[in-house]
């Protein structure tokens, strides 16, 4: 991390301790961010916290994901460890209460396990259900569940439900892959109202676009609640690789190339799973792993 990065995180966690949230104090908070290739996620421990289940809000989610922008936070998770199987709830940057973020489970995958809430193979409850997950040899890996909802809906666009629904948009043109304004062009579909009706998601899609190449994809992302383009989506890689697989017959598993990284895509015994590249980027706990006082800037 640079000087300015170093002086900017420094600011912002002064003023992050000094806050209250409907009645919240954020200096009691223990909470590290992370990042899944890319994705940026906060995880706040609720039993370290002090933290209530009832006291876990949209609002709350909101403030501690704006609280920061070196890193800037795409959301937030909240790991409740107190209950079988270990909990997470999830929501996005601007609040948005989301039933499944892929990365923020990997991530929390990986938390858990160097803590002792989880075993290697284990499994976590979210709002899309129980899932499988396990962390060996670095490498965090998370089951969502079976594809669900596909379709074609018009020439060179695909639907898919991976735990949040995903309009895929394929793009055979290289240069018009790599040219697109994400954060524009994505946001008018996802918000799309007559589209949303027409796949039974008034809630809002994501928008992935895809290029193919020989043996891999590639993705960019446009996320609501982050309400911009993310380096990696997990229910993006997986909705994009089961459409790869099911629209042209692209073998499992398939590699997805994501703006932070290369990602992993297959489909096994407990339906579409994920893996990649997982790591801290601010941390003051002492665990196993990661024992001294981290930051990095990706």
């Amino acid at each position: 991390m640079s000087d300015q990065h170093n002086q900017v995180l420094d600011s912002e966690l002064t003023a992050f301790r000094e806050r209250v949230v409907e009645g919240v104090r954020f200096d009691t908070l223990r909470f590290c961010i992370m990042h899944g290739d890319g994705n940026v996620i906060m995880i706040v421990d609720e039993r370290l916290s002090g933290l209530a289940a009832e006291s876990v809000t949209s609002t709350l989610a909101r403030e501690l994901c704006q609280s920061f922008t070196v890193p800037k936070v795409d959301g937030v998770a909240f790991v409740r460890p107190t209950v079988s199987p270990l909990r997470m709830t999830y929501f996005e940057r601007d609040g948005t209460h989301a039933q499944m973020c892929g990365n923020a489970l990997r991530c929390l995958t990986r938390y858990g396990v160097e803590r002792g809430y989880l075993s290697t193979e284990d499994s976590v409850e979210t709002d899309d259900g129980v899932k499988r997950v396990s962390f060996v040899d670095g490498e965090a890996r998370a089951a969502l569940g079976p594809g669900r909802e596909y379709q074609q809906v018009r020439d060179n666009w695909y639907f898919a439900f991976s735990g949040l629904p995903h309009l895929v948009v394929v793009m055979d043109d290289l240069d018009a892959f790599n040219a697109v304004n994400v954060r524009v062009d994505g946001a008018k579909l996802a918000h799309d109202e007559e589209l949303c009706r027409q796949l039974n998601h008034p809630e809002g899609l994501h928008v992935n676009y895809l290029h193919r190449g020989e043996d891999h994809i590639a993705i960019r992302t446009f996320e609501v609640g982050v309400e911009d383009e993310t380096k990696a989506c997990g229910t993006g890689v997986a909705a994009t690789g089961y459409i790869a697989h099911r629209a042209w017959g692209m073998p499992y598993p398939l590699r997805v190339r994501v703006p932070g990284g290369v990602m992993t895509a297959e489909d096994g015994e407990h339906g579409l799973t994920i893996s990649g590249v997982t790591g801290y980027l601010f941390t003051e706990d002492e665990t196993p792993v990661a024992n001294v006082f981290q930051r990095s800037v990706l």
